[in-house]
């Protein structure tokens, strides 16, 4: 269900992103020679990452192997002496950088750079920012917006991120609060026994305000995603920590994994970062290990599946991308809707199947993104209009 990321990807990644050491840059050398096959990766990752910046006319691969095989050997001799190559930027950086720093070597060497007419957007569509609704135990509404200093009880919130402090002395009875993120929005979280949480676009997160001793630490993802970076058992008198979703629990010592359990998607998507988790669904379980994910039916309780995953793939949305590398553009649809709050309508609805590659920075706006996706791709046009996006 999972491809995994080949040796050639990790080496094109690595190399576009100047983290290469002196070994890998030989490798690299060594592959783009001896495979043809391996040409269409090389392709693949240059045209979406430099498209944004220079709109794709004609690519010369034979052209462009040879000037990355020119420039890797110049780059070796640069590197001989040190073990890793530093980051450097002035190629492809829009991966994993949220930015795009176009070089010198891109412009001239593999782009025919004519201009393109790009389609009129009649509405204005900025990207998501920090924002969230806080709900209260007695019923009350506090909205976070981004650069806010806002003071509720035992929690205080910066704009970016809402912090409870917490409380000496421990109450009898259990409060709980909910975080609700909207479409177009994201915000981050520190619990009182210090455990955080990130919660993406459209997303909902139930929790106490205070964790009694003795019992487990329990929380509950109503809807959407969520990062957990878990305080451990031992600082919190040997007291687990446990996520509950509609379909599934997870037990928590101390660890660092993500869930994705949208309403609106056919599956619920557990991955382990670091640590150790036990997923429970119904009758069945699994036993997880960083690097696997956990794939079940949303709302039907059958047998785990799990599965070896990228987990940078999988967290991306954490560190400010989109990573759609293989996904339909059905899917890719439902990520950019909930980010730049937007409805998306297929006047061709052929066109949902079509697969897309690539990691884009989430500050850009939508009109980049849009047009990277349709120079990549096999659609004809788009149109935004009304907050909708119109796929042609």
């Amino acid at each position: 269900m999972k491809e995994k990321v080949s040796k050639v990807d990790k080496l094109i990644v690595k190399y576009l992103t100047r983290e290469s050491s002196k070994k890998e840059l030989d490798k690299l050398e060594e592959v783009l020679n001896e495979d043809e096959n391996n040409k269409e990766s090389l392709e693949d990752y240059i045209k979406i990452n430099v498209v944004s910046d220079f709109v794709l006319q004609k690519f010369n691969i034979e052209k462009t192997r040879a000037a990355v095989l020119n420039t890797i050997a110049e780059d070796k001799k640069k590197v001989r002496n040190a073990k890793v190559f530093k980051l450097v930027k002035y190629a492809a950086a829009a991966i994993f950088a949220g930015v795009l720093i176009t070089g010198f070597f891109f412009k001239q060497t593999l782009f025919n750079t004519t201009s393109v007419n790009t389609p009129e957007l009649t509405t204005v569509i900025n990207a998501g920012t920090n924002k969230a609704t806080l709900s209260l135990e007695d019923g009350s509404i506090v909205v976070l917006e981004n650069e806010t200093q806002i003071n509720v009880g035992n929690a205080t919130s910066n704009g970016e991120e809402l912090t409870y402090v917490p409380n000496k002395k421990e109450s009898k009875k259990v409060l709980y609060n909910s975080l609700t993120i909207p479409r177009g929005g994201e915000f981050a979280l520190q619990l009182a026994d210090g455990t955080k949480v990130w919660l993406n676009s459209e997303s909902k997160l139930k929790y106490p305000v205070h964790f009694k001793k003795g019992q487990v630490r329990t929380v509950e993802l109503v809807y959407g995603e969520a990062y957990f970076d878990v305080s451990s058992s031992k600082d919190n008198n040997g007291d687990g920590f446990n996520v509950v979703t509609n379909q599934q629990n997870i037990a928590v010592l101390g660890t660092e994994f993500n869930i994705k359990a949208y309403k609106d998607e056919s599956f619920i998507y557990s991955t382990l970062v670091e640590g150790h988790i036990v997923l429970e669904n119904g009758a069945y379980n699994a036993d997880m290990l960083p690097g696997q994910q956990a794939v079940i039916a949303n709302g039907i309780a059958q047998k785990v599946e799990v599965y070896n995953v990228n987990v940078d793939t999988e967290i991306a949305w954490r560190k400010g991308n989109f990573n759609f590398k293989n996904k339909s553009l059905k899917e890719i649809m439902k990520v950019l809707s909930r980010w730049y709050d937007v409805d998306v309508v297929f006047e061709n609805k052929e066109l949902e199947s079509i697969n897309f590659k690539g990691v884009l920075g989430k500050n850009q706006d939508i009109e980049t993104i849009l047009q990277i996706i349709k120079n990549t791709s096999n659609i004809n046009a788009y149109e935004v209009k009304n907050r909708k996006v119109y796929i042609k």
